[in-house]
């Protein structure tokens, strides 16, 4: 399922951010870090939703000391354990102290991406929930 979001910036600013939204996976957050050598930024947040050719990542704010709207369809290197892929951000939004980031993995890199996700712990509804007891 391809689902659009709206981030908006200011008044005049609608930036499109294209999520795959595949329900039927989700993997447990886990730790990125991206890197951007064109502004010699680098950065560490949190994953929030990951799929196998995109993902989504919440950093604290005080994390980035520059504007996010530079470094939109730059490319960056996400990092996570022994595996580096090569992305583009895509978009980006602010929610309290918090910047939520959506990066493109590139077309070369998504069957690293897809092997690395292979190997994540899937979360499971069925293993969390409680049986009830007649």
């Amino acid at each position: 399922m391809q689902k659009n979001i709206q981030i908006l910036k200011g008044d005049a600013r609608r930036i499109m951010l294209s999520l795959d939204l595949n329900l039927n996976k989700r993997y447990e957050s886990f730790c990125l870090r991206v890197s951007c050598p064109q502004e010699g930024l680098s950065f560490e947040g949190d994953t929030q939703y990951v799929s196998s050719c995109d993902l989504c990542m919440i950093v604290p704010t005080t994390r980035i000391k520059i504007t996010l709207l530079k470094l939109l369809h730059q490319i960056v290197t996400v990092s996570v354990g022994n595996v580096t892929v090569n992305g583009s951000i895509t978009g980006y939004t602010i929610e309290g102290d918090r910047y939520f980031i959506g990066i493109a993995v590139s077309k070369p890199d998504r069957p690293s991406w897809k092997r690395f996700l292979g190997e994540k712990t899937w979360l499971s509804l069925h293993s969390e929930a409680r049986q009830a007891s007649l």
